[in-house]
């Protein structure tokens, strides 16, 4: 039987038509609509990583970033075509894997990880199988595993061992998450998958490691997941208020459900991001009038927490957060959008930094964010 995969932004798309430390956070609610909120103006930009583009690396805005000391690896979202790396101060380094037909290149690209020596390691998901793949520095591909567990994103372990995610997909995934050896062969499992209506498997990117924390988030759920010990425990938990994903969600058909709840809006978990300063939470907030994001800051020394918003249609130059390193939160933009977004006086001290060249080109800012006494 062969399945469609669908990323999360692009699924919610097309139904609407264009429409503190661990321990403190355990067990403790988030409510959104109750928190501080924080404006632009309190980050300010430590530093700006204008990447090398060319006609051959060309991207939308909503890419997945992973990054080492070294490099930053990009795919974009919507395409899942290529994965591309930049060193440091953004020159282009190629690509490092590509879908295609022939020797070197994979059929499909769902999901990528880094190893510490360089070289990257892809989920490829085709038909009911998934494979990971390891690619050398050199470029050279050989086969890590195989499995019938129809996996949408995965991530590696310390012990060697693998973590896939398989979202809803009945009867493909009789738990959403199971935990791998290095050969493929299922070790244990976690989040049992009771949903029984049909719903196309999302992919989207569901693991975030942070320093030595290892996070997992899901679609329509409000939990912050740690694994660690080969324990799955939730520390965190978002109240979205009348964002919440209703009760019929679980209970009607998707095709129904999904629009009646796009009219009313729904939050989802996007991202965590964490040091050992600071920890920020990624919220997609789906609103009948446009789609946001809410930007959840939590100062980890005082559990001090406030929140950015952002908005999709308008204000995007905060909207793509990335990591956050040595306490200072990364963020993808681009050009244009510093252009549009940055106050005058700013853009004078910076305008050296992006000059224009030929393309339109992403931007990283590295940022300091003020909490208020």
């Amino acid at each position: 039987m062969k399945h469609k995969k669908f990323s999360s932004g692009l699924f919610i798309f097309i139904f609407c038509l264009s429409c503190t430390g661990n321990g403190d956070l355990e067990n403790k609610k988030l409510v959104l609509n109750d928190l501080e909120i924080a404006e632009k103006s309190e980050l300010t930009i430590q530093k700006i990583i204008p990447l090398e583009t060319t006609s051959e690396n060309l991207m939308g805005t909503d890419i997945r970033v992973r990054f080492n000391r070294s490099t930053f690896y990009l795919m974009d979202e919507n395409s899942k075509n290529v994965i591309h790396r930049f060193d440091r101060e953004g020159g282009y380094r190629g690509a490092v894997a590509q879908v295609g037909d022939g020797p070197g290149y994979l059929k499909d690209l769902d999901d990528f990880f880094i190893n510490s020596d360089g070289s990257v390691e892809v989920l490829s998901g085709i038909g009911d199988q998934a494979t990971v793949f390891h690619i050398s520095e050199a470029g050279e591909i050989s086969t890590i595993f195989e499995t019938d567990y129809l996996a949408s994103s995965f991530t590696k372990l310390p012990s060697g061992e693998y973590l896939l995610y398989g979202s809803y997909n009945l009867p493909f995934t009789q738990h959403r998450l199971i935990k791998t050896d290095a050969q493929g062969n299922e070790l244990s499992a976690f989040l049992e998958n009771t949903y029984q209506n049909n719903l196309l498997p999302m992919t989207e990117r569901n693991f975030f490691q942070n320093q030595t924390d290892l996070h997992l988030i899901e679609s329509f759920q409000p939990y912050v997941y740690q694994f660690e010990n080969d324990s799955l425990e939730r520390v965190a938990q978002m109240d979205f208020g009348r964002y919440a994903i209703p009760d019929y969600f679980w209970e009607e058909d998707i095709m129904e459900s999904f629009g009646k709840m796009s009219e009313s809006g729904f939050a989802n978990l996007h991202g965590v991001f964490e040091d050992e300063q600071l920890m920020l939470l990624s919220i997609h907030v789906q609103k009948p009038e446009g789609i946001f994001k809410e930007l959840v800051f939590i100062d980890k020394s005082t559990d001090k927490v406030q929140k950015l918003s952002t908005n999709l249609n308008e204000d995007i130059l905060y909207h793509y957060p990335i990591g956050i390193e040595d306490g200072e939160v990364m963020f993808l933009t681009y050009r244009s959008v510093m252009l549009d977004g940055l106050p005058q006086n700013i853009l004078e001290k910076i305008q050296k930094e992006i000059p224009e060249q030929e393309f339109d080109y992403p931007v990283i800012l590295k940022t300091k964010i003020q909490f208020d006494e």
